[in-house]
């Protein structure tokens, strides 16, 4: 193929890019009698469709869409409903496609923008600073609000601005090291260059270093071929364990390139459906239909007029668990600990799992049964005990001045 065949690709591939972004919309924008919701994601994966399943399972609960909608939106669609306007977008996991996605749905006048991970969230967060009365915010999957400059605390925030935290158990990953090799002297922490948080957590694991004793390498990539020469960069550094820190980008394929050249030495997570995916031991969260079912709560409450957004305060339901693949440490070399076993809620071997419900590609998370009526007491009670008060507000902005 010639270089001007190549090109010419390229620039059909980008104004095809261009298109499908703004194309499906231009029909939605129009129509000013029902709200308009953005739900953004940073990509398609399964543990980000189970946080979708949730979030349409409240939507068709409240009968906002119906079953042939749904169908629509499940299907990666724009959503011109009867009762609402849904724009259904995913930047394909990348940085550049995800301004373009959030510039889009501002320009589509969206009455809320749901975004879905850390990369999303920091993007629509700093577009919408400076605007004068900017659309409802909420945001989800996000490990670090305060470090990805989206929030300043639970409660000190941008007026416009939620959203739901994962939770992770600092005080777990501060013991599971020891607790499979308790002669452990350095590891080495892979980290998603893309994501806004991940200066953050290179300085929260060099203190934890500091206060254990021990050497700590890092390695960052944006890519699954960064991903593999990042392990591999760890492992000449002799590392004894490999740790795989918060991240919302394709986890399978980073995952994938990182197991491909592990050897020898256990690799961690600290999302713990990543032990489907081939890591050694995860530890850390796994409620991914939770945050779907929290991230409805807050846009249907605010769509409702149930729920004030300026003090509603970030929500944060623990998660956490702890999973070993027997497997991949055969593969390895790596022999489990026995006080390791104990402590693993599930434990994958010769293809399949037992213990926890874990959250798992496949598997069927189904909305709890209720009448509607009940469902809307519930839910109104939920975001009630969200509510930040002037005193929390006050003590909460005064600890960040002090840290100041």
């Amino acid at each position: 193929m010639t270089s001007f065949a190549k090109d010419r690709i390229q620039i059909l591939l980008a104004v095809g890019l261009l298109l499908a972004l703004l194309l499906p919309s231009v029909s939605l924008a129009a129509d000013d009698d029902k709200p308009t919701v953005a739900f953004l994601l940073f990509g398609r994966h399964p543990v980000f469709d189970l946080f979708g399943s949730a979030l349409l399972d409240m939507f068709e609960a409240y009968e906002y869409i119906d079953a042939d909608e749904r169908a629509t939106l499940e299907n990666g669609q724009d959503l011109r409903g009867d009762k609402i306007n849904i724009l259904n977008r995913e930047a394909g996991f990348d940085f550049a496609t995800a301004t373009l996605m959030v510039e889009d749905a501002l320009d589509e006048g969206a009455d809320v923008i749901l975004t879905v991970s850390n990369e999303v969230g920091y993007i629509a967060a700093n577009s919408m600073r400076d605007m004068e009365a900017p659309p409802a915010m909420i945001f989800a999957i996000v490990t670090a609000p305060e470090v990805a400059g989206i929030v300043q605390s639970d409660c000190v925030k941008p007026p416009n601005v939620t959203g739901t935290r994962m939770n992770y158990d600092e005080a777990l990953y501060e013991e599971l090291l020891f607790i499979q090799d308790p002669d452990i002297d350095a590891y080495g922490i892979l980290l998603d260059s893309n994501d806004p948080a991940h200066s953050w957590w290179i300085s929260e694991s060099e203190k934890y270093a500091e206060k254990f004793g021990l050497r700590l390498e890092v390695a960052t990539g944006a890519t699954d071929a960064d991903w593999q020469l990042a392990t591999q960069s760890l492992l000449d550094k002799e590392v004894d364990a490999i740790v795989i820190m918060p991240h919302t980008a394709d986890p399978a394929r980073g995952v994938a390139a990182v197991i491909s050249e592990a050897y020898g030495a256990p690799v961690y997570s600290v999302n713990v459906t990543d032990v489907l995916l081939g890591v050694t031991i995860a530890a850390g969260f796994h409620g991914w239909y939770d945050e779907g079912h929290t991230a409805a709560r807050m846009i249907i409450g605010h769509l409702r007029g149930e729920m004030d957004i300026a003090t509603t305060g970030v929500a944060s339901k623990p998660a956490v668990a702890t999973a070993i693949n027997l497997d991949s440490a055969a593969r390895q070399e790596v022999v489990i600990s026995e006080a390791m076993l104990e402590l693993a809620d599930f434990i994958y071997e010769g293809g399949a799992g037992a213990g926890i419900k874990l959250e798992i590609p496949g598997m069927t998370t189904l909305l709890e049964e209720m009448p509607l009526e009940e469902r809307m007491a519930a839910d109104q009670a939920f975001l009630a005990g969200l509510r930040c008060t002037e005193e929390m507000i006050a003590e909460q902005q005064a600890a960040l001045d002090a840290e100041a």
